[in-house]
């Protein structure tokens, strides 16, 4: 009896459960898992919810304390705090997807702005807002500069592909550039003060080595380079009213009407408001925007070769006159600051250019008379230069200084008896912003050494100095002799080369008794803009080579060819050295 009836409750408790199981509301639906491929996530994950609510609150925590102790190690520690923020902005910069397009007429438009900011306004003179560093006309320029090229190197491959050429335009070059910036990034460890060496090494990164990379990629396009020479040579036109009118108060025309916001350090601001007179003669030394009379005397001075060369180059009138009438207009300028920098520097520029115009004149013509004199001649020339400028007393207290100079000359022999020993007993120096500590001057002690290579050999070791020097005169030759080769070139900008290299050989003249940077940047876009111009006659070269090589040479005829030229002559080569050389026929000598 009681198996029936337990048959009987199962087969009603099994109806039952089919009954109810096919009740759509009561059914449960199987959730197939499936596999999401990669790269895709699964969005809904729990572990992807819980970290949507945790990473901004764990963020907004870090953030709270880090600003904290900010806020608490200020300004002591500001470099230390702000090093993690620019490192991720690096990498945001890096992480940046491939676009078609690159930033590069915002950044062409700033590295102009950087130029005219670097002469036009005092840099002495900043906008301090709270909280922030101060803000110079250089850095609000030169900083978006340097991002937009960092976000161009991120997002281009062809900006990519276009700086690596320029980087190889000169063999080897891009690893002399690659050792100075090394030494001065390992010397940040040695350095006595970390966050003034990371600051200086930045303020060089950028204004240096960034103005050369983003000027040797804008010179590459034609009509970019003489703009960039003649917008610096029409800086001259303000700066020389502005010196006038500084002649005639004999202080600088805004000290006593800076507002309120624009920061300047007091010590800074009694010796550059102060009337500047020297002592032995009571000439006051006009400075107009720089920090000194040298200053403005070095800048002006290496204008000297671009007025010569506007004035007898190939240009049109009205740009040929300027350059004329600058030529006497830069030597009185260099009189008002009375600085013997810029009257040795002056003459510099004029030797120089004298001797490469006289060269590149006679690769055009073999049979010009003046340019054969000036060739042949040149030695005899300087060295009457030479001896004038020793034997005759007013001269060589223009160029040298008389008594009145005894007392800065004696100062220079004692910095330098004082800095070499340390330079050669620390290669790598004392990191950079160290050199007066180095030097063994005392605390509070203002410090002023005056020849520049040895604060860049105290801060960067004599490595340091090497590169330094080894860039320009590395560029100086290159273009002297890549302005030869393309003597015959309708290119009318690759002659820029020759009043650069005049420039070059200037500056590092001056810098043997000037130690400030302020007109730096300028320079180093001189070698930026040499090497475009480097890698256009190359370019030039070797389409010459191409078009002699597949085209055959013309036969003239008896009748057409001279009576002193053999039957087997090769036609006329506008490159005699070859660049690179042909493997086919030896390579020609150059007579100039």
């Amino acid at each position: 009896m009681r198996l029936p009836l337990m048959i009987a409750v199962r087969a009603f408790l099994v109806l039952a459960w089919e009954i109810l199981a096919s009740i759509p509301i009561l059914q449960r639906k199987k959730r197939v898992k499936q596999r999401v491929m990669k790269p895709y996530v699964q969005l809904d994950s729990w572990p992807r919810k819980i970290a949507l609510v945790l990473t901004p609150i764990g963020l907004g925590f870090f953030c709270l304390v880090y600003g904290f102790f900010f806020a608490l190690t200020a300004p002591y520690l500001i470099v230390v705090f702000a090093a993690p923020i620019a490192i991720l902005m690096l990498l945001s910069i890096w992480a940046l997807p491939e676009q078609t397009h690159a930033p590069t007429k915002t950044m062409e438009f700033l590295l102009g702005a950087l130029l005219m900011s670097l002469v036009l306004w005092p840099n002495y003179l900043a906008l301090a807002l709270p909280g922030l560093p101060w803000i110079t006309a250089i850095r609000l320029a030169g900083v978006p500069m340097a991002m937009l090229f960092l976000v161009s190197l991120s997002i281009s491959r062809t900006f990519r592909g276009e700086m690596k050429a320029v980087a190889l335009t000169i063999p080897g070059f891009w690893m002399w550039f690659a050792v100075f910036v090394a030494i001065q990034l390992i010397t940040i460890g040695i350095a006595k003060s970390p966050g003034a060496a990371i600051q200086k090494g930045v303020i060089q990164q950028v204004n240096w080595v960034i103005v050369a990379a983003i000027a040797a990629w804008v010179c590459r396009i034609p009509g970019r380079a003489e703009r960039y020479i003649i917008l610096i040579m029409f800086t001259a036109i303000p700066m020389l009213t502005l010196q006038l009118l500084e002649l005639a108060v004999h202080h600088v025309l805004w000290a006593g009407y800076v507002p309120s916001f624009l920061k300047i350090d007091d010590a800074i601001g009694m010796n550059i408001f102060a009337s500047q007179v020297r002592s032995a003669t009571g000439l006051y030394r006009t400075k107009v925007t720089f920090t000194t009379a040298l200053g403005m005397a070095e800048y002006i001075s290496l204008l000297t070769p671009f007025a010569i060369h506007f004035a007898l180059g190939r240009y049109r009138m009205p740009l040929r006159v300027f350059g004329f009438v600058m030529v006497p207009v830069i030597f009185l300028s260099v009189r008002l600051t009375d600085a013997r920098l810029g009257v040795i520097a002056f003459l510099i520029s004029v030797m120089l250019y004298m001797l490469f115009w006289g060269m590149m004149r006679f690769r055009r013509n073999r049979r010009d008379l003046l340019a054969a004199t000036i060739v042949y001649a040149y030695p005899a020339v300087f060295s009457a230069a030479g001896l004038l400028v020793m034997a005759v007393k007013p001269v060589k207290e223009l160029v040298f200084g008389g008594g009145a100079a005894a007392a800065s000359n004696a100062a220079r022999n004692t910095q330098i008896h004082m800095a070499i020993p340390k330079m050669l007993l620390y290669p790598l120096g004392h990191g950079g912003g160290g050199a007066g500590q180095a030097m063994g001057y005392g605390a509070g002690e203002f410090i002023a050494i005056d020849n520049y290579y040895l604060v860049f050999g105290l801060d960067y070791g004599m490595i340091g100095v090497i590169t330094f020097i080894g860039i320009f005169l590395l560029i100086i030759a290159w273009s002297v002799r890549s302005a030869l080769v393309a003597g015959n070139s309708r290119d009318r900008e690759l002659s820029l080369m020759i009043p650069a290299a005049c420039s070059m050989s200037a500056f590092l003249v001056i810098k043997l008794v000037y130690g400030q940077a302020d007109y730096h940047s300028f320079l180093f876009m001189l070698v930026g803009m040499c090497v475009a111009l480097i890698g256009r006659v190359r370019d030039e070269a070797q389409a010459f080579v191409d078009r002699t090589t597949a085209a055959p040479a013309k036969v003239l005829r008896s009748s057409e060819r001279d009576d002193d030229e053999p039957e087997d002559a090769e036609p006329e080569d506008p490159y005699d050295t070859y660049w690179p050389p042909r493997p086919d026929r030896p390579r020609r000598l150059n007579p100039a």
